[in-house]
């Protein structure tokens, strides 16, 4: 049977969103079973997102609102109702996904410095469904003027905008390691004499530190290896080898890139499920 020209940007939001619905499946599965994500590595900006405060909105995690939103948008356009109708719902859901996608790329880029490869494909998803949308408003709400869904548009990036600002935690550690656990791993690294070299001007150190967050990072053993950085010893970073940041020296042998928190204690041999408050 052929498809109707009217009807084939149902079937390309229905494609989009089904496979933005199994990678936001996924990913939640990697949320709570703490898994190893496929095609990324571990120490990666996977893991380094996953862990970040970041990966939960209102005790909500960020993959389980993407299996929520492209659930709703499958159905839209399976449903039968007025063009004008579902254009805008599904309008509505895909512009508060494309805001709610580049707001979590910029803390990405910004604030955690990693990047979840799963997290690009499923903003260019939700971002290929709003153009679509978008381009269609023409034929399928040509009522609608352009004043209104401006307004429309203005008052959902601002909603969403806002609720993620206020709704997101702003403290610079990790979610799914509890502070006691963080500092019990940095003191089991200094006691052991792990060291950690980096530089002030390295994303992947920042994002390292991240993880940790100023309360447990300061019993870590950190070495400054650029010569501009405060307390600088770059002459042992030289003698040590290294050349890329950030490198852990851990009981003897050498691990280079940012490192999750469970990696790390499975390298030193420290057990975070088993630490008391």
């Amino acid at each position: 049977m052929k498809v109707q020209k009217h009807d084939r940007y149902h079937l390309v939001v229905l494609i989009f969103s089904f496979t933005g619905l199994l990678l936001s499946l996924y990913l939640t599965y990697l949320y709570y079973s703490k898994a190893q994500a496929a095609f990324c590595s571990a120490g990666s900006g996977c893991d380094i997102v996953r862990e970040s405060p970041y990966s939960q909105i209102a005790g909500i995690p960020v993959p389980l609102l993407g299996v929520f939103g492209y659930f709703l948008i499958g159905v839209l356009s399976l449903v039968s109702i007025s063009s004008r109708g579902k254009w805008l719902l599904l309008y509505a859901l895909s512009l508060a996904g494309f805001v709610f996608s580049a707001y979590l790329t910029y803390i990405e880029l910004f604030v955690i410095h990693a990047l979840c490869f799963y997290c690009v494909v499923s903003a260019i998803l939700i971002s290929a469904v709003f153009i679509i949308l978008l381009v269609k408003k023409p034929t399928l709400a040509p009522q609608e003027s352009l004043l209104k869904v401006l307004l429309l548009s203005i008052v959902i990036a601002g909603s969403v905008l806002m609720g993620s600002f206020f709704l997101h935690p702003r403290e610079g550690v990790s979610s799914n390691t509890d502070s006691s656990s963080r500092v019990g791993l940095a003191k089991h690294l200094s006691s052991i004499g792990a060291v950690m070299y980096g530089s002030y001007k390295c994303p992947h150190c920042l994002a390292q530190k991240y993880l940790f967050g100023e309360e447990a990072f300061k019993y870590i053993k950190y070495v400054e290896c650029h010569p501009e950085g405060k307390n600088a010893n770059p002459s042992l970073c030289l003698e040590k080898g290294i050349t890329a940041y950030p490198t852990w020296e851990i009981n003897g042998k050498f691990y280079v890139g940012a490192m999750s928190l469970k990696e790390l204690a499975r390298i030193s041999g420290y057990s975070l499920e088993n630490t008391q408050p």
